[in-house]
């Protein structure tokens, strides 16, 4: 195919100046001469980006109308290439829902460290099981890495929560309790509150504010009382070893 007859043919298939280069990079190579792995390389390229670019109904129309046009075109090497193309697409589409599902799963529940020792989770929106189960694994990873004391959980951007959520909520709760943090529930609504009840929850591994300012405050205050134990017991320690060292000194 003579280069003036190939324009005409580009003109015809190019909605844009973009496609237009791409159907001249594609047909250039299609008609290059060469076979095998070389033309199914150098046909690739251009291929994806037109597959990206049109999708795959109308990349398939337009190629049957270069076919009808160019009954030399490589179309044994091209079909099986396109197929190919089209599923790495798609998986590489799946994947990145999956990384959009995941990263507005974070945005809506977001673990911020506000202090060395607290974490607080922010919860927002709607939340089912699949989300409420990511969030437990991630919070538990997250205390653990920073050996979080207080872990603070605001449900007021929380309309509603169902049991198998509260469940998930509440196996959380646990779960950090194990860790060693303690937990304070804030921002609940009467509906949470009653389903957290119907579901039997043990308020006393869970404490609760009135708002996100009191449970600030009950986390400082939790730190602080811890330091103070950490205090006595390292004195209480200390005093043990200087007076075994003065008994052991007057044998």
């Amino acid at each position: 195919m003579d280069n003036n007859r190939l324009e005409m043919l580009v003109e015809e298939l190019g909605a844009s100046e973009q496609e237009r280069k791409l159907w001249r990079k594609l047909l250039r190579e299609a008609v290059s001469g060469a076979g095998g792995n070389e033309l199914r390389q150098a046909l690739r390229e251009p291929l994806c980006d037109l597959l990206q670019e049109l999708g795959e109904v109308n990349l398939g129309a337009k190629l049957k109308f270069v076919i009808e046009r160019i009954p030399t075109f490589p179309t044994a090497e091209l079909l099986p290439l396109i197929l190919e193309l089209c599923g790495e697409l798609r998986h590489h589409s799946e994947q990145t829902v999956c990384e959009l599902e995941h990263m507005l799963s974070e945005l809506g529940a977001p673990i911020i460290r506000v202090w060395t020792d607290v974490l607080l989770v922010p919860l927002i929106g709607g939340f089912d099981s699949d989300r409420a189960q990511a969030l437990v694994e991630r919070l538990l990873e997250r205390a653990s890495t920073t050996r979080a004391k207080v872990v603070v959980v605001d449900v007021t951007g929380v309309s509603t929560i169902d049991t198998a959520v509260g469940g998930f909520l509440i196996e959380m709760f646990s779960a950090v309790k194990l860790l060693g943090a303690e937990v304070i529930l804030t921002g609940i609504k009467p509906e949470i509150a009653h389903t957290l009840v119907k579901l039997g929850i043990d308020f006393r591994m869970v404490a609760i504010a009135r708002d996100l300012e009191d449970a600030l405050r009950q986390a400082i205050a939790l730190l602080e009382e811890e330091r103070k134990q950490r205090r006595q017991i390292a004195w209480a320690q200390g005093s043990n070893f200087s007076g075994e060292g003065e008994e052991h000194h007057d044998t």
